[in-house]
């Protein structure tokens, strides 16, 4: 008979096992690396959980406590998963299915209604009640591509400072924009420090971590933190500027901030890992095409207390109607809720009503309407045919970088 699995937490006296379990689950060392401080400054010890076979410590998952803006402009408290894995050895025999069930009980426990990951592999998370909730654009701007248009504000004015110096307007900037955006988790000065984190040893021959800033004498409207890589090709000067992160408040501030990125000298490329699907970049660039836009996954979405997530958040179009809800690792979620949602309150209540609508609670979301669904799930009930419905609790740009694993 198979050893039986064994998931417990973890205290700070785990950290050394914890860090060998992650580095045998991913294939790389911790030891001298640069990002272990920053990891370590962040990392909650006391919500990770650890598997173990036998005694023999073969898997992992973490969470961080988390305040993430939510549809019409909530915060509400999120786990934000992370730090997954299992050793190569211990796979296929129910660890991860062990450790995501025990987390999600964790997570309930705590009282947070939503977890949400960043996922390496996104047909892992699927399986657990984790659904897309937001894309994402990576994009590539070749030399001469970049010519951008917008309004034009006279007052605004760009300047450069080492980006650990730009902390008060970055967090002016971002704040602003969290409020409006949803899947934006509120940073603390840990998390600002991990934002900026730039040490010589990781830049692989790239400048020191740079802000460029815009704003007029109310304060600051655009920002981007960025390296620029300085590199020669047959005479000709073929640097790269790499965006880490740019946010801007209006469109006017964004013209001038990707004005000033995309025109420097001596660059053939400006690339940026992410960029929300709704950012004013998009709309632009006068040659989108040029921009090699790739659109990718970005923050998945698992609604822990269904009836307080639907309501915590806002709605723009009402919708009256009662849902049944399949969720196989979270038996208080199961069964049929009453929803009346619209741009007043919402309300999410246990009913004995049949349903109108049956859904996996990783395909449960309410971005817009429910109505669709319903009209299109009743068409195929018809026909007999299988659908799939991917709901979209959140549904633009999530910017929790680096969860899930």
């Amino acid at each position: 008979m198979p050893d039986e699995i064994a998931i417990r937490p973890c205290s700070q006296g785990d950290w050394p096992t914890i860090l060998r379990v992650d580095e045998l689950a991913f294939g790389y060392a911790w030891e001298g690396d640069p990002a272990a401080a920053d990891e370590n400054a962040v990392f909650e010890v006391e919500r990770t959980l650890l598997a173990t076979i036998g005694g023999e410590p073969v898997g992992i998952t973490s969470a961080f406590s988390l305040q993430m803006s939510v549809p019409g402009g909530q915060q509400i408290p999120v786990a934000g998963v992370t730090w997954v894995g299992v050793v190569p050895t211990a796979r296929r025999r129910g660890v991860l299915t062990a450790l995501m069930s025990a987390q999600l009980a964790q997570v309930h426990a705590a009282g947070e209604p939503v977890a949400a990951l960043w996922s390496s592999e996104p047909g892992i998370y699927e399986r657990f009640g984790y659904g897309p909730a937001s894309r994402h654009y990576a994009l590539t701007v070749q030399r001469g591509h970049g010519d951008v248009q917008g309004p034009v504000d006279l007052a605004l004015t760009a300047r450069i400072v080492p980006a650990a110096q730009a902390q008060a307007a970055v967090t002016a900037v971002f704040d602003r924009v969290r409020a409006v955006r949803p899947g934006m988790p509120a940073r603390d000065d840990r998390w600002w420090a991990r934002c900026v984190s730039d040490p010589s040893a990781a830049r692989g021959g790239a400048s020191e971590l740079r802000a460029l800033l815009v704003g007029d004498g109310n304060g600051p409207r655009a920002y981007a933190l960025w390296s620029a890589t300085q590199e020669w090709s047959t005479g000709s000067a073929e640097g790269r500027v790499e965006v880490r992160e740019a946010l801007s408040v209006d469109a006017a501030a964004s013209r001038l901030l990707w004005q000033v990125l995309l025109s420097m000298d001596l660059v053939g490329a400006v690339a940026v890992r992410r960029i929300a699907v709704d950012d004013p970049l998009v709309h632009q660039l006068r040659d989108p095409r040029r921009a090699h836009l790739e659109l990718r996954d970005a923050l998945f979405v698992r609604l822990v207390d269904v009836g307080a997530a639907l309501v915590s958040r806002g709605y723009a179009v009402p919708w009256q109607g009662v849902v049944e809800v399949v969720d196989d690792l979270c038996a208080w979620n199961q069964g049929c809720w009453q929803l009346g949602i619209g741009p007043g309150d919402a309300t999410a209540e246990r009913t004995d009503r049949g349903p109108d609508l049956v859904l996996g609670v990783g395909e449960l979301g309410v971005g817009t309407s429910l109505e669709p669904l319903q009209v299109a799930q009743r068409r195929c009930q018809r026909c007999r045919l299988a659908w799939r419905f991917r709901g979209r609790f959140l549904r633009l740009g999530g910017h929790l970088g680096g969860l899930g694993r």
